[in-house]
């Protein structure tokens, strides 16, 4: 099998309001979706979703990286995602968002070649998954009514976005908790927004209201995270500052956290994610994996990676849910206030009209 023609197609996605996190507002957004067709004629769907702040790419970036990798990997088999790897690789180092569409378009590829959906492929037995429900940052009580609305509807865990102003945080996490009850899971998202001091002063005040903050400082600061680790209660994860196996080796050599977070686009897709998973396990150290502002294609992408290792404990693969469905985009997965039901057709699953 060769790969006979890579296309790329740029996207707007709108959302249904501004979603604010630490270090910025998103208003509205694109993605490009990656189309791989084989000589044989199967067709493999990847996405490439960057977020600057966190990946150091926008999608201009990626669009002309794509072009590139394009040329690279004309001829190709794409069931060889080593070699893959290494050919982009040897493009340029970085681009790991544009790498990631490629390779979640390889993977659909081997599911479709194989007659397997991709969950089978990693190893996986199952196809269901929990998702928690992210909860941006407004007003403490337009933050609580929304975290009520979504336990009304079945959600057991919630992500909440903090590291703005310490007393909002602190009201939004009280007016939350209050609103949902005792046993709703609810993990905080700094999005590096915090000091060290900040960090444990924070975390101490919010208490058992909280089980877990996510990347509470600055993605070079790893040095620093021990500490805030060793002085809280809460579990700590690392997002910004883990992009691949050398950084998840660093991070758990270093007990800079108790859980880590694997996005597809940091890690340069599935292949990529395999590798940070592996070096965590090894540690003893948990998994999530989470996402950008992803379309069906990389949630998909990324829901399979999640039912096939039982180390990622957690999810966080939401944002398909802030747009409105996409009119050429469909399937992949059932979703229900945050359970998951991955398809069993090969590959991804999804049925792309583009």
């Amino acid at each position: 099998m060769q790969i006979k023609k890579i296309q790329v197609f740029r996207r707007p996605i709108t959302l249904h309001e501004p979603f604010k996190v630490a270090f910025t507002t998103l208003y509205k957004l694109e993605t490009l979706i990656i189309k791989i067709t084989t000589g044989t004629g199967l067709i493999g769907y990847g996405e490439t979703n960057p977020l600057e702040q966190v990946t150091g790419e926008s999608i201009d970036t990626e669009e002309v990286a794509l072009k590139t990798l394009s040329q690279a990997l004309n001829g190709s088999d794409p069931r060889s995602l080593e070699a893959i790897h290494a050919k982009m690789d040897a493009c340029f180092a970085g681009h790991t968002a544009a790498k990631a569409g490629i390779d979640m378009a390889c993977w659909d590829l081997l599911g479709k070649d194989a007659g397997l959906p991709v969950y089978q492929l990693l190893g996986g037995t199952g196809n269901v998954l929990t998702s928690d429900y992210t909860i941006g940052i407004n007003s403490p009580e337009k933050m609580a009514q929304e975290a009520k609305r979504l336990v009304d509807q079945g959600y057991r865990e919630l992500k909440v976005k903090v590291g703005i102003q310490d007393a909002d945080d602190l009201a939004a996490v009280q007016a939350i908790r209050k609103a949902i009850g005792p046993t709703v899971d609810l993990r905080l998202d700094a999005n590096q927004g915090w000091t060290p001091k900040q960090a444990i002063r924070m975390m101490r005040a919010i208490g058992s209201a909280a089980s877990a903050v996510e990347q509470p400082l600055p993605a070079n600061r790893l040095d620093q995270m021990p500490a805030v680790c060793q002085q809280i209660d809460q579990l700590v994860m690392l997002d910004e500052s883990v992009h691949n196996a050398s950084d998840a080796f660093a991070a758990v050599r270093s007990s800079a956290c108790d859980i880590i977070n694997i996005k597809l686009q940091k890690s340069s897709g599935l292949s990529g994610a395999e590798k940070i998973n592996a070096v965590a396990e090894a540690a003893g150290i948990p998994c999530m994996v989470g996402c950008m502002a992803e379309t069906r294609i990389g949630i998909a992408a990324a829901a399979h990676f999640v039912a096939a290792h039982q180390n990622v404990q957690y999810a966080d693969l939401d944002s398909f849910l802030l747009f409105d469905e996409l009119a050429w985009l469909r399937g992949g997965f059932k979703a229900d206030a945050g359970k998951y039901q991955l398809s069993d057709k090969p590959g991804l699953g999804i049925e792309c009209d583009l």
